[in-house]
């Protein structure tokens, strides 16, 4: 039976080429089994990103991905007109998880959006989630749950819309990620229903400082992740739980003093899940 295992939102600032391997062996050690790269060819660091990717496959690690959303990147009418030019940028972006498939590729709903109703949006998430499931027979796109935005309706901030798009989708390939982090900030404290935490595939954890900013290594115990990963493990989850950390937030910092932030991270994500696993 498989479990649950920790990842890591990798990016080439991180470590590349001969650094790589002292900067994963320690997070290896500590329980680290995956890793999460952002699918977005307009960052600088671009050009490295393939390479990254396939020496972390070398190593030994999981590979998983999140696709687009970052401006020009909008699936926003892929429902209607727009549906023939949103499919021409996302393929190659796509192209480059399925081959490291099978594997998960975390989605943005469409929004925000001022315009748009958000019945219009959520057509356009399915759409676009349908699209994904039939070019990509190896690929499993889990929409994640976002929190709200000023700049209109989105869909992501409420859970029971995940569910009932996935469910929808009558495709068991396609789940929900589950952004604990996302959750906190949109003031959830509860745990989601088991009919929910079944239909999760992947997973991203983070931190919350005390300005709401979060993408945080597990310094502030803000994100109830001590109750909800037990809650989800319990619930069948075997996915991976990326601790999807931002190193922007961490320039202050000594670099040594940020590895054993991490590797501590990784380890108390490793532990909690082990012993949800076991208890259950």
């Amino acid at each position: 039976m498989s479990r649950a295992e920790v990842g890591f939102s990798m990016h080439p600032r991180w470590a590349y080429g001969d650094a790589l391997p002292d900067f994963l062996e320690p997070l290896q050690a500590a329980g680290l089994r995956a890793l999460e790269f952002e699918l977005w060819e307009y960052d600088p660091d671009w050009p490295r990103f393939l390479p990254l990717m396939e020496d972390c496959r070398r190593l030994g690690f999981k590979l998983c991905f999140h696709a687009p959303y970052l401006p020009p990147y909008t699936i926003i009418g892929f429902a209607g007109e727009q549906r023939d030019e949103i499919q021409a940028a996302y393929t190659p972006m796509l192209d480059i998880a399925a081959r490291f498939a099978p594997t998960i590729v975390v989605v943005h709903g469409a929004g925000p959006d001022k315009e748009r109703t958000p019945e219009m949006l959520r057509s356009d998430t399915i759409a676009f989630l349908e699209w994904v499931l039939t070019r990509y027979p190896d690929l499993t796109p889990a929409l994640e749950n976002l929190i709200p935005n000023p700049g209109g309706y989105r869909v992501g901030p409420v859970r029971e819309e995940l569910l009932h798009i996935v469910t929808q989708l009558d495709d068991r390939r396609a789940g929900v990620c589950w952004d604990l982090g996302h959750d906190a900030r949109a003031g959830h404290t509860d745990t989601p229903d088991v009919s929910w935490l079944r239909r999760v595939v992947h997973a991203h954890l983070h931190d919350i400082n005390e300005d709401g900013i979060d993408h945080y290594p597990l310094l502030y115990g803000r994100v109830p992740y001590h109750t909800w990963l037990p809650a989800l493990v319990q619930a069948g989850f075997s996915g991976v739980v990326t601790l999807e950390i931002k190193g922007g937030q961490l320039t202050h910092l000594e670099f040594g003093r940020v590895k054993r932030l991490l590797i501590s991270s990784v380890a108390e994500t490793a532990r909690l899940l082990t012993t949800s696993a076991s208890a259950g």
